[in-house]
């Protein structure tokens, strides 16, 4: 099989769907070729996974939208996933569409995500007319704070919110936490005075000098310098095997023109075969005696008229009339024959 380099697009386009079909379950052809349908479950909810191809796919990337929208880092406010990294990586020689479709619901039945629907921001407003509180939508949320008491004229209490400074960074990352508490603790802190957490609050190469002594800083530190020698290293390799990576190519290149002249002689070859194939064909042969046989006998005739003509002697006549006729009772007793065998042949249903 010739690689993908090789392929036309109409080719790679349809292996793509195929792979769509392979790596994945319950898949609906809504336009054949250009959009499909997978259903999946998460978390108790069933979801719908549409795929979209344009016309230059597989050179544009698919367009992936998840119904009902959900709160997921990948996916939009409109249910467009924008930023899975199969999806993002995708290009026409190395990703296969049916892998990276699977991934996304295998990361979505992992971490069911939230629906876009179940999550409601409500806040409680509060006025007050000629000194009373009136209170309408009596719901709280759970980042205002209510140090302020108000009393009503019948000295009932009710508690007018405050902003809380952290709503709006929260509200803005609440898709992506998921709505999950987090609690980050620094032992570290705990060993400082007063005016040692006073300066660290103050100074800011002080908090980076600080944040870079953390176990859990050094640790990412020493990992990410790893990982960048690591990727040196696999740079290095890759470039040292970029002159074989090259002969290959050429290599291959050669094989395919290779087969390219040996497609043409084939096509020559099989023409030529097929014109052996009719001319010594047994009806052909038999068309081929009959008119052999007639041939011959008109010879024959031609014989007799230059004997009555006087053109030439008995002698001569009787050897090449013998001759003739012979031949062709010959070649009309081989076509009587062959086209019996023939006819025996058909009715026996070869």
């Amino acid at each position: 099989m010739l690689p993908r380099l090789y392929k036309t697009d109409a080719e790679i386009r349809k292996y793509q769907i195929n792979t769509l079909m392979v790596f994945n379950d319950n898949v609906r052809e809504i336009y054949e070729g250009e959009e499909y349908e997978i259903g999946f479950t998460s978390g108790g909810n069933s979801f719908s996974l549409k795929v979209h191809l344009s016309r230059d796919f597989p050179n544009d990337k698919p367009k992936l939208k998840v119904y009902p929208v959900v709160h997921h880092h990948w996916v939009d406010s409109d249910g467009v996933i924008q930023s899975a990294p199969g999806l993002l990586s995708f290009n026409v020689h190395s990703s296969d569409l049916g892998r990276v479709v699977q991934a996304i619901i295998r990361e979505f039945q992992r971490d069911p995500p939230p629906l876009a629907s179940s999550i409601s921001f409500t806040t409680t407003s509060t006025s007050i007319n000629n000194g009373e509180v009136h209170q309408s939508s009596p719901l709280t949320y759970p980042l205002f704070t209510s140090p302020n008491p108000v009393f009503t004229s019948a000295h009932s209490r009710v508690s007018i919110p405050s902003y809380d400074p952290s709503f709006t960074y929260l509200a803005q990352h609440a898709q992506q936490s998921s709505y999950t508490q987090k609690t980050y603790a620094f032992p570290e802190l705990s060993h400082m005075c007063i005016e040692e957490l006073k300066f660290l609050n103050e100074n800011v190469d002080r908090q980076n000098e600080f944040i870079d002594e953390l176990p859990l800083i050094r640790e990412q530190n020493k990992a990410m310098d790893n990982l960048a020698v690591q990727i040196e290293e696999m740079a290095a390799s890759n470039l040292s095997k970029k002159g074989v990576l090259e002969q290959l190519r050429k290599d291959v290149d050669q094989k395919v023109d290779e087969v390219t002249e040996l497609v043409l002689e084939n096509e020559q070859l099989l023409a030529s075969y097929q014109s052996l194939s009719d001319k010594y064909a047994p009806r052909n042969i038999q068309e081929e005696l009959r008119k052999a046989a007639r041939k011959m006998e008109g010879e024959s005739e031609k014989v007799a008229e230059n004997f009555l003509n006087g053109s030439i002697d008995v002698d001569n006549f009787v050897s090449n009339f013998i001759r003739t006729r012979m031949i062709s009772q010959a070649r009309k007793t081989k076509e009587e024959k062959l086209g019996q065998q023939l006819d025996q042949l058909e009715r026996a249903g070869f």
